[in-house]
């Protein structure tokens, strides 16, 4: 396992890590309560196509593609508070594409995503829950971060299941909000989201099987440049 401190001095402990545990250098102790976080691109910004992320001064991500998380599996501890999150085009750092304080909530699990294109982009923070499921089971989530959606239900199923005669896993989950977490039976799991109160799909997204104790987050998003054909993530949060 890889470790590397980011910004001791202002607050931000990061490290490689691994499902839930956190971690930090050798011989290393922290004296703050601290909580964990991920960054996820989806900024639909022709100048985001790929960005610089900054925590507290301290590189997170670079060359960060949309829908791209940072770290790409598990989480960075830090020290509760305001930390400080700086996104900057990599072509040309000098392009400020967000400037946010985000509140790191000690012991807690949080994503943090920024969405939206020119002066009105912006950062959600979710908070994530990654108790392990019952045993034999997952969880799923979903998280609306395609404004251009509006409204969306979403079906949580096994591959191919109709769903004309269903109602939705989520109904209603607006943009920029995410939704509950399902747990099942482990296996294999496709995820559909609709136009809210309709069956019409605007997204498709196979998870494959999951192992028992998996948890996934499921992103909506825009395209690259906003608008359609809509797009997604998968964020393994467990």
């Amino acid at each position: 396992m890889r470790f590397r401190t980011l910004a001791l001095m202002a607050g931000l402990v990061a490290a490689s890590a691994c499902g839930t545990d956190e971690v930090g250098p050798t011989g290393f102790e922290p004296n703050q309560p601290t909580g964990r976080f991920r960054f996820v691109h989806a900024m639909s910004d022709t100048r985001a196509s790929a960005v610089n992320v900054t925590v507290d001064g301290v590189p997170l991500g670079v060359s960060l593609g949309y829908g791209a998380p940072a770290p790409a599996t598990s989480y960075y501890p830090a020290y509760a508070g305001n930390r400080q999150f700086a996104v900057r085009r990599t072509a040309d750092t000098t392009v400020r594409l967000l400037d946010a304080a985000v509140p790191i909530v000690a012991d807690v699990d949080q994503t943090v995503i920024a969405v939206g294109s020119g002066a009105a982009i912006t950062s959600i923070v979710v908070t994530d829950n990654n108790a392990a499921p019952a045993a034999g089971n997952v969880k799923i989530r979903a998280i609306n971060a395609a404004t251009a959606a509006g409204n969306v239900d979403v079906y949580v199923t096994a591959p191919g299941a109709d769903i004309l005669t269903i109602a939705p896993t989520f109904a209603g989950v607006a943009p920029r909000t995410a939704s509950g977490y399902l747990e099942r039976a482990a296996g294999a799991i496709q995820v559909r989201f609709t136009t809210a109160g309709t069956k019409t799909v605007v997204r498709d997204v196979s998870l494959g099987t999951l192992a028992a104790g998996a948890i996934r987050t499921v992103v909506l998003l825009e395209a690259a440049a906003g608008g359609t054909p809509l797009t997604s993530a998968v964020l393994t949060d467990r």
